[in-house]
């Protein structure tokens, strides 16, 4: 045995004990109806976690647990009255009764939260790691996932970029033999999950996790050599998954001589057993700290049950991380003359990474090359491939990757080659960027860049604008500029702006437009729209390239008809700046939305239904939305100009308002 402090071998036999202890403790008030949703349970794992978290150090290090590594937060110094309270969903619940059972993270301690979508976890260690070694921290990351998740996307473009980019994540696989009831001869097709570690040209290996001393020692040899010498390592750890999926699950399906064996080289008691063959502690030793041990669980769990439930009205509901909870960022001030919008989206971003270490961009093709739009040109000489990372193709993943830099302190840039290609990442984006603030209640400053649209002749798989699809996740802010100075503005807004942050780009302004740029030095928030021009008779919202097809509509219609026509760029999609919209809408009793994405599901429907519930006796006509068809966008261009609605039409729909 390498390791003779009795302490330490003690103190790791503690948690590996009291993990088992309290889980049989929950799974107890589950069955009561105290603990509600489900409970996983450990019971055969504590092994492999305990022995992983005992050798990382959680000052510097980051790691994602998951749903059987209850002892891990142990580990890292949660005790056992927080993880009680938050399965009870209590009023001292650390996620305030928001995430479920081990569904939670303590981000301070370097614990990435949870989420269900299994893989999806672990590009968010590969950038959290990547990001506290830009900062000279010495991170190692442990990425942990289960015998199935290794079928996921998100594992494999996980482990490709960390191998890419060097950077030092062990990716530990708990192997239980069952993904649910699925068997491991019908999840994979390889002898051991290690040997995947070969295609990613890194190292790979397989050990018994049954023994937390030997989990130890060999993680910690792995950590220690990766630490200094910076790559990712995949080691798999065999072990067992006592009972079934969950507190539900009767687990049938397993044969029963198959359980009886492994019995027999279950952690806690072979961890019991080596200590006392090794001299550590006799049993009459460990008999009293176990009763000890077990007095303390029942006081801490008895201590939460007698907490008080949550009160729904002191609940935090929001979404959004206040602007004013954050300090107010300043840059120099800075001009500009006759920029394109892609000349002030390349200078927004340089003007940001030359003052701020904490900005980074992260894309496919956006280093030597500068981007297919070239909105990232001359970047790459300036700040060099540490801030400037082409990434494999792997949308999941390094969108994966920008959240969890995000997660550590940075402000990552990612970008979409187009915004079609988001869909890959509608996981990362929608449901772990999306739900972080709600969950954690620490900011995520995120920020996507989406070049959206047609008018170009890229057809259907690279002419979307998909702000109507994600303006159904909650936590998420949408912006789309329609002018250059707001390419310029907003996008630095959207970089220090503490919530995840779409920022759609009309490719068919890229070069078509031109402008100013007087930045005075203030970081805008993102809350207000603009009102572009003033007006009596009728409102007009519009944004992207149809904002410039509305404004010529508008001053056509005007000279023709002596109408005074008021037009407003929201700017933000999400949130809208509804007080803008309704005192609009009061003033000229009428509103067209002009948009070029299709109708369902649109930000024009989302605008008509919140002005019909604000002003709906104010209106004397229905709110029209001027939109694409509910189709693809078309390739030929004949097609496309029908397609896209241009000046004439909106024209037309607004001599309808008018005459109604």
């Amino acid at each position: 045995m390498a390791i003779r402090d009795k302490e330490f071998l003690l103190n790791m036999y503690k948690n590996v004990f009291i993990s088992r202890v309290s889980e049989h403790r929950i799974l107890e008030l589950y069955k009561q109806g105290l603990v509600k949703g489900t409970v996983t349970l450990g019971e055969g794992n504590e092994g492999a976690i305990a022995g992983l978290m005992t050798a990382l150090n959680p000052d510097t290090d980051i790691c994602n647990l998951m749903q059987r590594d209850f002892g891990g937060y142990l580990v890292w110094g949660a005790s056992v009255y927080h993880m009680f309270c938050h399965y009870l969903a209590n009023a001292e619940s650390p996620t305030g009764g928001k995430d479920g059972n081990v569904h939670h993270g303590i981000v301070e301690k370097g614990l990435l939260p949870m989420i269900s979508h299994l893989g999806a976890m672990l590009p968010n260690v590969v950038g959290a790691v990547y990001g506290r070694r830009q900062r000279k921290i010495p991170s190692v990351g442990a990425a942990i996932i289960g015998d199935g998740g290794t079928s996921t996307g998100d594992f494999h473009e996980a482990l490709n970029i960390a191998s890419v980019l060097k950077v030092p994540v062990l990716f530990f696989i708990e192997n239980n033999r069952w993904a649910y009831s699925t068997p491991n001869s019908l999840q994979f097709n390889c002898k051991r999950l290690s040997d995947r570690a070969v295609g990613y040209g890194i190292r790979g290996k397989t050990i018994l996790a049954s023994n937390t001393v030997e989990v130890y020692e060999t993680v910690k040899s792995i950590v220690d050599e990766i630490r200094e010498k910076p790559e990712p390592y995949l080691l798999e750890a065999i072990t067992y998954r006592l009972g079934g999926h969950a507190a539900y699950d009767t687990a049938d399906y397993v044969p029963e001589e198959e359980v009886m064996n492994n019995l027999k080289e279950e952690p806690v008691q072979k961890l019991r057993s080596f200590l006392i063959d090794e001299e550590v502690a006799t049993s009459e030793e460990l008999d009293e700290l176990e009763k000890t041990w077990e007095n303390h669980v029942t006081e801490e769990a008895n201590r939460a049950l007698q907490a008080g439930k949550i009160d729904s009205k002191k609940t935090n509901w929001n979404v959004y991380i206040s602007p004013n909870s954050r300090s107010t960022h300043t840059l120099p001030p800075v001009a500009f003359k006759e920029l394109t919008a892609v000349q002030a989206i390349n200078a927004a971003l340089d003007h940001a990474m030359k003052n701020d270490e904490t900005v980074l961009i992260i894309g496919e093709d956006i280093g030597e090359y500068g981007g297919p739009f070239k909105s990232t040109k001359d970047l790459f000489p300036r700040y060099g491939r540490a801030r400037v990372i082409d990434m494999p193709l792997s949308e999941s993943g390094f969108t994966g990757f920008g959240i969890g830099c995000a997660e550590v302190g940075l402000r990552p840039v990612v970008e979409m080659q187009f915004a079609d290609f988001s869909t890959d990442a509608i996981t990362q984006i929608g449901i772990n960027a999306g739900t972080f603030y709600f969950r954690t209640s620490h900011p995520l400053p995120l920020t996507i860049r989406m070049p959206g649209g047609g008018g170009l002749s890229f057809g259907p798989c690279h002419s979307e604008d998909l702000e109507g699809l994600f303006l159904t996740f909650p936590g998420l802010k949408l912006v789309y500029p329609s002018r250059v100075s707001d390419f310029f503005e907003l996008l630095l807004a959207s970089i220090y702006d503490e919530n995840p942050v779409l920022f759609f780009e009309n490719k068919y302004l890229y070069r078509r437009i031109k402008g100013d740029v007087n930045f005075n030095g203030t970081i805008r928030s993102l809350e207000r729209a603009a009102v572009f021009k003033e007006g009596e008779d009728l409102t007009v919202i519009a944004y992207g390239a149809m904002f410039h097809e509305s404004v010529k509509a508008v001053k056509e219609i005007e000279e023709e008809q002596g109408v005074s026509v008021e037009i407003i760029d929201p700017l933000i999609l999400k949130p809208l700046d509804w007080e803008t919209i309704s005192k609009s809408v009061k003033k000229t009793h009428r509103l067209l939305v002009v948009h070029e994405s299709w109708r369902t599901g649109s930000v024009g429907e989302n605008i008509v239904s919140g002005v019909v519930e604000r002003n709906f006796l104010d209106l004397d006509a229905p709110p029209l939305i001027c939109g694409a068809p509910d189709t693809p966008v078309p390739f030929a261009p004949e097609l496309e100009k029908v397609y896209r609605p241009e000046s004439l039409k909106i024209k037309s729909e607004i001599e309808k308002l008018l005459d109604y």
